[in-house]
């Protein structure tokens, strides 16, 4: 029976909410941090698809980070994916790394109509022409050019991984049976 206020009944009902369905929560944005990861690491093998030689080993990652705070442990507040060049000290990771950060100078002289296969802010390689004609330490070169492959890379997805997290985080309210 509703109890009454000033001749005005009043209700009061509790609302249960149904039980948080963290799997499905969890699904979609794991799936697209791993998918945009992927892509970022392909992105980054498109730099050095016509190298010869040496070339460094992709690496990529997703992770969904837990608050860590109770008695929410389940819940994840970041989400990063991410691709990078392995640092194994390998002769391609080091290339990748002088061509990415560039040099101040080179001792490595080219032939006369040398034409680099990357180029600034690129995440791509072309043909390139001509190439090494001899290394002489006691005559250094000017440096090479940074391609900031990392800026491009970082430019490109920035906004990207941030559309695609909005998109996966309102699949997961509504597989959740949470949806707003």
């Amino acid at each position: 029976m509703p109890r009454l206020i000033s001749n005005n009944p009043v209700e009061f009902r509790a609302l249960i909410p149904k039980k948080l369905n963290i799997n499905g929560m969890f699904a979609p944005i794991r799936d697209t941090c791993i998918k945009d990861a992927k892509a970022m690491g392909k992105d980054l093998e498109n730099v050095t698809k016509t190298w010869k030689g040496n070339k460094p080993r992709i690496q990529t990652e997703a992770k969904l980070i837990p608050s860590g705070t109770p008695p929410y442990p389940m819940f994840h507040t970041g989400f990063t994916a991410s691709a990078w060049p392995k640092n194994d000290g390998s002769k391609g990771w080091l290339k990748w790394l002088w061509l990415d950060l560039g040099t101040k100078v080179r001792y490595a002289t080219m032939t006369p109509k040398f034409a680099a296969k990357t180029r600034t802010g690129q995440l791509n390689s072309w043909k390139g022409k001509g190439g090494l004609l001899f290394v002489n330490k006691k005559r250094p070169r000017p440096g090479i050019k940074p391609r900031k492959f990392t800026k491009a890379l970082a430019k490109k997805w920035a906004p990207k991984f941030k559309k695609d997290i909005q998109a996966a985080t309102a699949k997961a309210r509504k597989q959740s049976g949470h949806a707003a």
